[in-house]
């Protein structure tokens, strides 16, 4: 089955209007692009370089600081050396009076073996302990 088409005749010839249609599209050459995008990794190249800058001068006050450190370390294991002197540390021992005993005394505690330990007095000596706490 087909379609009576319509009488082509009746409507006007297509016509040319020079200046009448759509507004033409601005391109863009390729050369802007290309200069945009230099622009941009210049830049790009310039920002990269300030954080390295910034992340140096952060390790070079962090250096700085463990020098410090390091040598408050050092000064300290030096007084450290003064302080535990064996001739520095008889003289204060003297000045306080204090001796080496003469003769040795040897202590000898009983041992109490736990299962010889009733589990009622374990529990009060427990129970004391806990009640004690706060």
């Amino acid at each position: 089955m087909t379609l009576a088409q319509e009488n082509s005749a009746a409507q006007p010839a297509l016509e040319v209007i020079p200046g009448a249609g759509r507004p033409r599209r601005t391109k863009i050459s390729h050369w802007v692009i290309f200069a945009l995008a230099v622009t941009v990794a210049f830049f790009g190249l310039i920002y990269s370089r300030i954080s390295l800058d910034h992340s140096a001068f952060e390790i070079q006050e962090l250096e700085e600081q463990i020098a410090v450190q390091e040598q408050l370390h050092w000064q300290l294991r030096y007084e450290l050396a003064q302080i535990q002197d064996p001739a520095a540390l008889d003289e204060h021992i003297a000045d306080l009076g204090m001796v080496y005993p003469e003769e040795r005394v040897a202590l000898s505690v009983p041992v109490v073996r736990v299962d010889e330990l009733s589990p009622d007095y374990r529990w009060a000596q427990l129970k004391a302990i806990l009640s004690a706490q706060p």
